[in-house]
């Protein structure tokens, strides 16, 4: 097969944006695509015996998980965290914007959010081939991106992030039914590094916390991704497909990354008081 017979994808064109045009893509690339999702990480992440503060980490985890949190934001550290998830209308061509897929955007999002549910008239209804940014469940919802939807979320609260990454609209997202889905991979989306359990989770920190050596001897886990952000002096660090059952590495290594500032701070390596 010279290409997907469903949406015109070629194998020059995979080769050269690295993005499919539907899920029926996966029929004729295969592995070209699956091998680019990510793996999902055997167990939850924690510093090794040899890195710095180490002690520090051990008294951090004896505690309530609630409370370490809050501890580390009591600190008010300039971190930032984003949570976002991303998903594609069942049987969808990514990333054109059909009438049959703005009326199942405006359907998802006015069931799940009665603030939202005037969409289908006037002025805010949704607008075909436009990127668009609308406020929803306390996050931001991103339509018309490379994906027909990605939900976001932003804060510098590690305590907040959790209560969010429990609501219960995000099950919303979990219905087989209502996107692309394939057994064995996952949700689909355009680009397979962000297909599996489509979602992602990054930290920004003040590169300087790097440059100045406040974070000597840390190594980023090799399955993590990172990248700088020049003009903002920001050094980003990032993983996909987590999946509900191994956030917890991400809230361990920033909580880890957090106590290392934080003795630093105080200039101790045990300033922790479980």
């Amino acid at each position: 097969m010279d290409g997907c017979i469903y949406c015109g994808l070629s194998l020059l064109d995979w080769k050269n944006r690295g993005k499919i045009g539907c899920a029926h893509c996966i029929q004729f690339l295969g592995e070209e695509y699956t091998k680019f999702i990510p793996i999902q990480a055997p167990s939850d992440w924690e510093p090794p015996s040899h890195f710095p503060a180490i002690s520090v980490w051990e008294k951090f985890r004896k505690t309530n998980w609630e409370e370490g949190l809050s501890y580390i934001d009591s600190h008010r550290l300039p971190f930032t965290y984003r949570f976002r998830i991303a998903r594609n209308p069942k049987n969808s061509t990514y990333t054109e914007r059909s009438e049959k897929t703005d009326q199942f955007l405006d359907s998802f999002i006015g069931e799940n959010d009665s603030k939202t549910k005037d969409l289908n008239s006037g002025k805010n209804r949704l607008i075909p081939e436009l990127k668009q940014r609308i406020p929803w469940e306390s996050g931001t919802l991103v339509v018309g991106d490379e994906d027909h939807i990605r939900w976001e979320y932003v804060t510098d609260s590690l305590l907040e992030l959790n209560s969010v990454l429990k609501s219960d609209f995000l099950i919303k997202f979990e219905a087989e039914d209502k996107f692309d889905f394939q057994k064995g991979i996952g949700f689909i989306n355009s680009c397979p590094t962000n297909s599996g359990f489509g979602d992602k989770l990054s930290v920004s920190i003040p590169a300087r916390l790097a440059d100045s050596g406040e974070l000597k001897d840390f190594r980023l886990p090799t399955d993590w991704g990172f990248y700088r952000e020049e003009l903002k002096g920001r050094l980003v660090f990032f993983r996909k497909n987590f999946g509900p059952n191994r956030k917890n590495s991400f809230f361990n290594l920033v909580s880890y990354l957090a106590l290392l500032v934080i003795s630093g701070k105080d200039e101790t390596k045990a300033s922790f008081e479980p």
